[in-house]
């Protein structure tokens, strides 16, 4: 039988792998931010300080707080997550991210957590580390917890958790200036913070220096009329639900200062189309097409939401920093649907962002006023042939008369017609001279191939498209022999 043996680790090399794991400065405050709101935190305080004696970054929440059993184990490496995983909170992954967050940024950190009226508090220290070869934690005494900066918040909380980082060992040696380089990177932070934790502005406070943070919303939900957004999909894989919901903003053009603000008046609206991967409603990651689709100035505007539970994380290929993933091959083919209705909502929005003038009938082209004089003739695809078609087709086939469609739209003869008309010839393929007859004939036709609970409705839509409206007085008669009641 084999004999186990059991190794001590050298405590400074497996830190100074941990260090180079990849977070930046707002990945890893992201990450203390998910477990504040892994314990039900109402209030979020993020303090910086770049001219303090000893400079420092804190985060403060209101949570639940630890004792001091609980607060040794949230200092170990791989900590004790047992049963975490079913909470549909949390936002944790390896039982790493405040001991790997936070030394990927500074050399030492300190976690106070107060819990039924007491307050504990250990600091990891790198510099004591290295210098012993040892994993050496250090309990602070209450005179060094009172020193803490901010301590007083929490004193002033029921219970609650303070992280504080010193020792900016990595700003320190790449800045020219500290202070500048310091503010920059917490500026940097905030951004990132009201994007990744969007979804929870309504749920939890989460206040910089005392400012609470923008709203953000990367889909204008609020956008009613201008925003579209396409199917929901819901797809089960190993009895776990993924969500899927395609969006398109509108023009790039007509955002209203609102929205941009809302958009996070981002440099380019092209360099944020594509997936937007949440995890428990917390965002992961986005700007990407995750092999899925083409980054290109038609796709800009589309913007694909997926929410996933933390119980796929295995699936999804999900890494520590929680700031990447891999969409499962076995869900590909059920994604690309959403995928290529975004992208068609987008290509049409961006080619052809003008406004559609209103009518009280269904009209077979749409005109769009577009920018700078610019006029645009459209089918429209609500019209309920064209509808009733669509309904009828399969998905292959639905993108084939996309295709075909948009080749009539594009190919418009306006040189031919424009002609025609200085020379004064009769063109007659207006609808105009249709006989009526015909036109029942299409009618019955119509009707025909709805399903039955839309074949009422689809016929009193159809007397409001023009060139069937002269039918208005007949309407009765071809009711009758529309359902076979003549």
């Amino acid at each position: 039988m084999s004999e186990l043996v059991e190794r001590q680790f050298p405590a400074k090399a497996l830190l100074t792998g941990l260090r180079a794991i990849g977070y930046n400065f707002s990945t890893a405050v992201a990450d203390i931010i998910d477990n504040s709101v892994a314990v039900a935190s109402t209030e979020i305080r993020i303090f910086s300080d770049a001219l303090a004696k000893t400079p420092y970054f804190c985060i403060l929440d209101n949570g639940w707080g630890m004792n001091a059993a609980e607060l040794d184990n949230a200092m170990l490496f791989g900590s004790d997550r047992e049963g975490k995983e079913d909470c549909m909170q949390e936002l944790g992954r390896f039982g790493l991210g405040l001991k790997s967050a936070s030394l990927s940024q500074c050399r030492e950190f300190t976690v106070a957590s107060k819990k039924f009226g007491r307050i504990h508090a250990m600091s990891f220290d790198l510099d004591v580390v290295e210098a012993e070869n040892k994993l050496l934690l250090k309990q602070l005494t209450k005179e060094e917890i009172a020193a803490l900066p901010q301590i007083e918040r929490l004193n002033g909380y029921e219970s609650g958790t303070l992280v504080v980082w010193t020792k900016f060992d990595k700003i320190e040696g790449l800045a020219k200036n500290f202070e500048d380089s310091f503010r920059a990177v917490v500026a940097e932070s905030k951004k990132h913070v009201e994007l990744v934790f969007h979804r929870f502005y309504n749920k939890i406070e989460i206040y910089y220096n005392e400012k609470r943070i923008e709203r953000r919303d990367p889909f204008l939900l609020g956008s009613v009329g201008r925003q579209q957004t396409g199917r929901t999909s819901k797809i089960n894989i190993d009895g776990s639900d993924i969500i899927v919901t395609p969006y398109t903003l509108p023009f790039a053009n007509t955002l209203t200062s609102e929205e941009k603000q809302l958009l996070g008046n981002p440099k380019s609206i092209y360099d944020e189309q594509g997936f937007y991967l949440y995890r428990n409603e917390r965002l992961i990651s986005w700007g990407s097409w995750m092999h899925m689709g083409v980054r290109s100035e038609l796709n800009k505007l589309a913007r694909i939401q997926v929410d996933i539970p933390s119980t796929l994380d295995s699936v999804w290929m999900l890494d520590v920093k929680k700031s990447s993933a891999k969409i499962p091959d076995k869900i590909k083919d059920r994604i690309k649907m959403a995928v290529e209705d975004s992208i068609v909502r987008s290509k049409r929005t961006t080619k052809f962002p003008g406004v559609k003038e209103q009518s009280a009938e269904f009209k077979i082209w749409d005109r769009i006023n577009e920018h700078e004089g610019k006029i645009r003739y459209q089918i429209n695809r609500e019209s309920p042939a064209i509808a009733t078609l669509v309904n009828a087709l399969g998905e292959n086939e639905k993108k084939l008369l996309e295709i075909v469609l948009s080749q009539i739209e594009c190919y418009l003869p306006k040189y031919s017609i424009a002609n025609d008309n200085m020379d004064s010839l009769a063109i007659v393929n207006t609808g105009e001279d249709a006989e009526e007859e015909h036109l029942i004939e299409e009618i019955i036709e119509i009707i025909a191939l709805c399903d039955e609970q839309d074949k009422e409705k689809t016929f009193e839509m159809i007397f409001m498209v023009e060139g069937y409206r002269r039918l208005e007085k007949r309407k009765e008669e071809v009711r009758r022999r529309v359902f076979g009641n003549d």
